[in-house]
C-alpha cells in the first residue's frame, strides 16, 4: 500500500460525510467544474487530498 498514514491522535474526532454530500464533491471535481482544491474549500472539506484520484 502506497501513501502516507496519520496515526490518531488522543480524543481526535473525525469528520463524517454522507454518501450524497461525497458524490456531490466528487461529481464537481470529476465534471471539471473546479478543482480539486477548490471543492475542498467550497464543500468545507478538512484534507482536499480525500477528493485527489490515485
Amino acid at each position: 500500500m502506497e501513501g502516507i498514514f496519520f496515526m490518531a491522535k488522543k480524543g481526535q474526532t473525525f469528520q463524517t460525510y454522507t454518501e450524497e454530500f461525497k458524490l456531490k464533491a466528487v461529481k464537481a471535481y470529476v465534471e471539471g467544474s473546479a478543482s480539486y482544491k477548490v471543492v475542498a474549500q467550497r464543500e468545507r472539506i478538512r484534507n482536499c487530498s480525500q477528493l485527489k484520484v490515485g
